[in-house]
């Protein structure tokens, strides 16, 4: 190999090897702290994560007001287990079940990872189960 041709591919590796590496499924392991703006303001929640291999487990947490706020049930923390969560490559997805008396609301939440950051849409649970998708975004506690 001539030497134009060997520092031209020394170069190529170094940048490569430079480049910030894509998120991967393990990134998403962990807490984030979720939001999501409401007619009513922001709403947070915390979103703790665990990965093996390509399934995400986990649970959401809330806290409900006890008037006007969003749910049955009264105030606190309320946790709610993830079903049905996958990964593909930086995607994901999952699935909520929350029961209210004899309500049953259904949610979908997907999105991306970018570092340490979430965006994606949450789809269901508006009223008669559907609704608009409503964005989200994630970071991780400070």
């Amino acid at each position: 190999m001539k030497h134009g041709a060997l520092l031209t591919a020394l170069l190529t590796a170094a940048v490569v090897a430079m480049a910030p590496a894509p998120a991967s499924a393990q990134d998403l392991a962990g807490m984030w702290e979720l939001s999501q703006e409401t007619g009513r303001g922001t709403r947070t929640s915390t979103l703790s994560l665990t990965v093996d291999g390509m399934t995400l487990t986990g649970t959401v947490t809330t806290t409900r007001g006890r008037r006007g706020g969003g749910g049955g049930g009264g105030g606190g923390p309320q946790a709610v287990e993830i079903s049905d969560g996958k990964i593909d490559g930086s995607s994901f997805s999952f699935t909520l079940i929350r029961t209210f008396g004899d309500n049953t609301i259904t949610q979908t939440y997907s999105g991306t990872i970018d570092g340490a950051t979430l965006t994606g849409t949450i789809e269901g649970g508006g009223r008669g189960g559907g609704g608009q998708p409503r964005p989200f975004t994630g970071k991780r506690p400070s």
